[in-house]
């Protein structure tokens, strides 16, 4: 089942911006877990955890939990 469009629509918590970014081509998007688009937001990772911790807006500059 394809997603639609606006299914990986996301915003900043904190300055409400869109972090959707381009589109990802068809036939590429069985390598990014069948996202639609890529994304603006900027992952924060941890050394010790060896993987994302947070998130960060690219606008404001905020940072959130990785849920």
């Amino acid at each position: 089942m394809r997603k639609k469009i606006n299914d990986s629509k996301e915003y900043c918590p904190y300055c409400g911006a869109d972090l959707q970014a381009d589109s990802i081509p068809i036939e590429m998007q069985h390598h990014y877990g069948n996202s639609t688009h890529f994304s603006r937001k900027i992952g924060i990772s941890s050394m010790e955890q060896d993987r994302v911790i947070r998130w960060q807006c690219p606008d404001c500059g905020k940072e959130w939990e990785r849920e």
